[in-house]
């Protein structure tokens, strides 16, 4: 069962600061959540929701996780997927969790600045621990992002120590031999791919875009610019340096042709000695935006489960 309660802002004003509204009390399962509209800063202040389990069904009070934009879409996330595992790791995993809009996106308004989008991001962030440091004392905090959003997971991660743990959906990743192999033996072999191959050069088929499959706003719709990756071995570096401090790191792949098989990640870099701080997952078959719900209720469960796991063992 699900109720979801409206609260008016006047509501036990004593206990929220002047810059939060109580939106909404879920009860579900018997658990007891709350949500409330929060700003972050003065001048164009971030704002996001929290989502807090009742006092009795937290599990680690100093934790919480920050899920962040992937591209443009703003803090719902795409195909909701951002409130649905926001939801699901208060109610399932006990643990507070803060989504957010960078500035210039959704309801928060942009900021003028000389800094890049990526600097402007990892700062954002830091922003929000500091803030959510400062008012609920949480001084651990697990980064979930998806495409543009896992890469500034990660480099929020190396440049703050209070990141215990990440959790990236399509993150960086590059090709190897085998990648090639997965990739293109199949292909070469299936007399249904060459027949497709023909029909498509001769205009007789037409291949629908990941927009018309999605249903998403082309300005919205955010793919992975494998191009646009820094280089391997930048990379290659950080994730050495984040493994030897002991982050821990759950990387979910979803269907694209970057990533070809379940271990890619760690042949890809194989001189970091990951050993139990890493988990992959790969669900080949999902779309990168988790446009089924199937296929999100499987990763959002999975998630969950991690980051559970996480609390008992950090």
């Amino acid at each position: 069962m699900s109720i979801t309660l409206g609260v008016s802002f006047g509501q036990n004003p004593s206990l929220m600061p002047s810059n939060t509204t109580l939106v909404s009390q879920r009860i579900r399962r018997r658990k007891l959540m709350r949500e409330r509209v929060v700003t972050v800063g003065e001048d164009q202040p971030l704002v996001g929701i929290l989502s807090e389990p009742s006092t009795d069904q937290i599990t680690e009070p100093r934790t919480a996780v920050i899920l962040l934009n992937s591209g443009v879409i703003h803090r719902v996330g795409s195909c909701r997927l951002s409130v649905t595992l926001a939801r699901a790791l208060t109610e399932k995993a006990g643990i507070p969790t803060f989504r957010f809009d960078f500035s210039g996106i959704g309801d928060s308004e942009a900021r003028r600045g000389t800094l890049t989008a990526n600097q402007a991001a990892v700062d954002e962030v830091q922003e929000v621990m500091d803030y959510l440091g400062k008012w609920k004392k949480y001084d651990r905090f697990i980064l979930y992002g998806l495409c543009s959003g896992a890469f500034a997971a990660y480099r929020t991660a190396l440049s703050d120590q209070r990141v215990l743990g990440t959790v990236q959906l399509d993150g960086y990743c590059y090709l190897t031999w085998k990648s090639y192999f997965h990739y293109y033996a199949p292909r070469l072999l299936s007399p249904a791919r060459w027949y497709s191959l023909i029909l498509r050069k001769l205009g007789l088929k037409k291949v629908k875009k990941g927009v018309e499959v999605s249903g998403i706003e082309e300005r919205f719709f955010e793919v992975p610019d494998f191009s646009s990756y820094p280089p391997k071995a930048d990379v290659e570096q950080g994730l050495k340096k984040l493994n030897e401090r002991g982050l821990h790191m759950l990387y979910v792949f979803l269907g694209n042709e970057h990533y070809s098989y379940l271990n890619q990640f760690r042949d890809c870099f194989r001189s970091v000695p990951f050993g139990e701080n890493l988990t992959v997952i790969h669900r080949p078959l999902a779309t990168h935006i988790l446009s089924e719900p199937e296929d999100q209720a499987v990763v959002v469960d999975a998630i969950a489960a991690w980051v559970h796991k996480l609390q008992q063992t950090a």
